[in-house]
């Protein structure tokens, strides 16, 4: 599976840390697996799998520092407001399939 050097070397990523490189590249590759149990997906090139791990890690470390859109802000005061709502997961489920399905094929159907 993908480490630190084939994110860095091969994927020319530059977003995640190496020391956070382990953990979000596991949790990249649980999404994929959850991906290949619902849905048809094959694996097009050598190295398809591993540069889907990236995609789908770098998407994941983003979206782990972001929290939230801001929903309302005041100047006098300061006051912020975030959207920590279940949108905010919708959104980021619909990243990690569209990274995920650059490097893989993925079929919602069965195939004629």
């Amino acid at each position: 599976m993908a480490d630190f050097t084939f994110y860095t070397d091969v994927y020319m990523g530059e977003l995640i840390p190496e020391k956070a490189f382990p953990g979000m590249a596991l949790r990249a590759r649980e999404y994929l697996q959850r991906l290949q149990r619902i849905y048809q997906v094959s694996v097009p090139g050598e190295d398809s799998l591993k540069m889907a791990v990236c995609a789908v890690a770098e998407a994941i470390f983003a979206h782990s520092k972001r929290r939230g859109g801001v929903t309302a802000a005041s100047v006098g005061q300061v006051s912020v407001r975030y959207d920590l709502s279940d949108r905010a997961d919708t959104v980021l489920q619909r990243q990690l399939y569209e990274k995920a399905s650059i490097y893989l094929d993925i079929s919602r159907g069965v195939e004629a």
